[in-house]
């Protein structure tokens, strides 16, 4: 499956071959249409069966008419999708991260907490586009989506190199506990960054790959669900890029709504897999794991949002 292809310029590639697969197939077998048609008519079995040997037919014959053409159907997709030059990745350098104040540690501290903020409006974005694209976007928009991560990952190392060296300074008791704050804070981060880039994007090419088409009601409870765990990272990163311990517990006090939708979209579901519908137990297999990690983002939202409230709160913060 293209879902399980780690690489977004491979798995842009294996979607490219795919497509050139079944237009040049179709295209092949335009004019021979009415003998495709008297072949599984003759094979017979209903129509069900006779739709199914048709498609096995047309992949089966298209497959062995492509093997003597491998070498050049191969250079045909590597000239359509090209290999980035070196060097021109998705690159990002660290704008706050300034070793000259690593002398102070708190005004490095500082900077670190604006370079998260970078950081967190890149993975901001990528939440917000992906709940559309899981939904009903195309293959091109999801693997842009997990090549976003690219920029996410790079600063993710920039900055918890940043804190290392901070670590090696002078620091007091207080900056050392904002110094290991902030470091699981970006690791939070990132890991919010990998259920997008790895587990949503990963959903919407298997939503592709089988064919599911998610139902106007069904989106309009991973919509509302979506949109509470947006705004807890938003508040999240309120919170710990402006020490506002009144935003972190908002994102704790939403603990109660986010289950709560929780169990009625799970509710929902449970309605959806009982009713007499065509791959049922694949949509409901898809929109449960699709709750699951949103619920999972929130609670990673949460574990941010406790670097700043006092000591003494920050056990309940972490419950899930």
């Amino acid at each position: 499956m293209l879902a399980a292809i780690g690489k977004p310029r491979e798995a842009l590639r294996a979607s490219v071959a795919h497509t050139l697969f079944n237009v040049g197939g179709v295209l092949l077998w335009l004019p021979l249409v009415g003998v495709l048609a008297a072949i599984v008519e003759t094979i017979g079995g209903g129509i069900g069966r006779e739709i199914a040997n048709a498609h096995t037919i047309f992949n089966t014959i298209n497959a062995l008419l492509l093997i003597g053409f491998i070498p050049l159907f191969a250079r045909l997709v590597q000239r359509l999708v090209k290999d980035r030059p070196e060097g021109v990745e998705r690159v990002i350098t660290a704008r706050y991260l300034d070793k000259e104040l690593l002398r102070t540690p708190t005004l490095a501290l500082d900077r670190a907490r604006l370079e998260l903020l970078r950081m967190a409006d890149r993975v901001r974005d990528m939440l917000g586009s992906i709940l559309p694209a899981l939904l009903t976007g195309d293959r091109w928009t999801l693997l842009d989506i997990e090549s976003r991560d690219d920029e996410v990952d790079a600063l993710h190392g920039q900055i918890i190199g940043y804190l290392g060296q901070i670590s090696q300074t002078r620091l007091s008791e207080e900056s050392t506990r904002e110094l290991i704050d902030l470091m699981e804070a970006t690791n939070d981060l990132e890991a919010i960054g990998d259920l997008i880039e790895t587990n949503l994007v990963n959903l919407g090419l298997a939503r592709m790959e089988e064919g599911l088409t998610v139902s106007p009601a069904t989106r309009t409870v991973l919509t509302e669900l979506h949109g509470a765990v947006a705004e807890s990272l938003d508040l999240a990163m309120m919170a710990l890029t402006q020490k506002n311990a009144d935003a972190a517990r908002r994102v704790g006090n939403m603990k109660k709504q986010i289950n709560s939708m929780e169990r009625s979209a799970a509710a929902h579901e449970a309605t959806r897999l009982i009713a007499d519908a065509p791959d049922r137990i694949a949509h409901y297999r898809f929109e449960i794991d699709v709750i699951a990690i949103l619920k999972r983002i929130y609670y990673f939202s949460k574990r941010i949002a406790r670097v700043s409230v006092p000591e003494a709160e920050k056990a309940a913060m972490t419950e899930e």
